[in-house]
């Protein structure tokens, strides 16, 4: 199954779950760039299935976003973007906003739009794409692997993580070609994962 995400991928990006993927992105030098999706929320994978398919139509409109609550560390405001259920986790600093006015927003919309029309120039362009997901049922994983088939242009790897497994690395094969599906144990994934992301990211590359 690994071997299916071995080589060079023009561009890797995270699609979410929170913000663990982006993070052991970094830690394997795979993510040059942000990404729209890379620090929110998301825990309904059919709503990012949507989301792409809608290709990010009216995505954080600041008319359809509400405060929640704030971070872990509570620097940041939690603004959710209710239509999609998706939350905006450390883009709203409590210094600059308040649960009433989103002072950042401008900027932060800016930044995203930025980043969205370079992920969709990706799936139109890139020769071969690498997308990362955390968390979500089987029958979500097969609906957003649809879903990237017909918005992709050329090929993709879809890695599909998460935290169901006992011990080490637990490849998955649910017959789609290019999903690649493993399960971790759900113990210390922050800090305690790295050489398992090592592992699964082995010989993967970014193109240059």
């Amino acid at each position: 199954m690994l071997e299916r995400l071995q080589g060079e991928y023009d561009a890797v990006f995270s699609l979410g779950g929170h913000c663990l993927p982006s993070n052991q992105l970094d830690k394997n030098g795979l993510r040059p760039y942000a990404g729209p999706l890379d620090w929110m929320i998301s825990g309904n994978l059919s709503q990012i299935s949507r989301l792409l398919n809608e290709r990010f139509a009216r995505f954080m409109n600041v008319e359809g976003l509400r405060v929640i609550g704030h971070d872990y560390g509570g620097h940041n405001f939690l603004v959710e973007d209710a239509s999609y259920e998706i939350t905006a986790a450390h883009h709203f600093p409590v210094s600059q906003n308040t649960s009433e006015h989103l002072a950042s927003y401008p900027e932060f919309k800016t930044t995203l739009d930025r980043r969205i029309a370079r992920l969709l120039e990706k799936f139109a362009s890139a020769s071969r794409l690498l997308l990362v997901r955390l968390g979500g049922s089987r029958e979500q994983v097969v609906e957003l692997h649809d879903v990237l088939s017909q918005r992709i242009t050329h090929d993709f790897r879809l890695l599909f993580v998460d935290y169901t497994g006992d011990e080490g690395v637990t490849e998955l094969d649910w017959g789609l070609n290019r999903l690649v599906s493993v399960a971790l144990p759900p113990e210390d994934i922050w800090n305690g994962q790295d050489e398992m992301w090592r592992y699964i990211l082995n010989n993967v590359r970014l193109h240059v």
